[in-house]
């Protein structure tokens, strides 16, 4: 399949799985649950869903991921706080998910975040969506998988650099993109 259908699969597949689990549905019993990340933008190239939780307490967090964790589709939830500067205060939920069949499971990242933090986070993902036309999702898809590692997954926190690297400064060579990557402090084990 070419990296398009793959994204278009993606797409579809991460819907049945948060409508199988009832993520909607568990998560709005706590808090307002907004997506981010490459679901957000409809430019996935691997299982990972990533979701933003309003502020919640480490009793409420589990809550959420003792509901998760009812339905046989989960098989594993991992749970961290954060330490990191730019997340404050974030609660980390992340449920691992036996669904399709891709090269990794399915997951879900959930962070939980104060509502200033959320829309911080959140500012340049809608620019980027607004920017977003056809030609940059199949651009930045097509980049994403040519950098997919041994591992079946983009370099870690790399997502927001290639957002960034197409459409705020309209690079288009996957050469120049990976460099821009590689300079922001990306770790690049499969380069173009």
């Amino acid at each position: 399949m070419n990296p398009i259908e793959r994204a278009g699969l993606l797409r579809q597949e991460a819907d049945v799985v948060l409508r199988e689990l009832r993520v909607n549905e568990i998560v709005s019993e706590y808090g307002t649950l907004t997506p981010t990340g490459s679901y957000f933008l409809d430019v996935m190239v691997y299982p990972d869903i990533d979701f933003c939780i309003s502020e919640l307490s480490v009793e409420q967090l589990f809550g959420i991921g003792g509901k998760l964790a009812a339905s046989p589709l989960i098989y594993e939830v991992v749970f961290k706080k954060s330490n990191d500067e730019s997340l404050p205060g974030g609660l980390y939920l992340k449920p691992r998910i036996q669904y399709g069949n891709w090269e990794r499971p399915w997951k879900i990242d959930f962070w939980s975040l104060a509502d200033e933090v959320i829309e911080q986070k959140m500012a340049p993902m809608r620019r980027f969506k607004q920017a977003m036309t056809v030609a940059l999702r199949q651009q930045i898809i097509h980049y994403k998988v040519s950098i997919l590692t041994p591992g079946g997954r983009t370099p870690m926190y790399s997502g927001y650099f290639v957002y960034k690297a197409f459409i705020d400064e309209g690079l288009t060579d996957p050469r120049q993109v990976t460099e821009y990557l590689i300079a922001n402090g990306i770790r690049m084990d499969n380069t173009p």
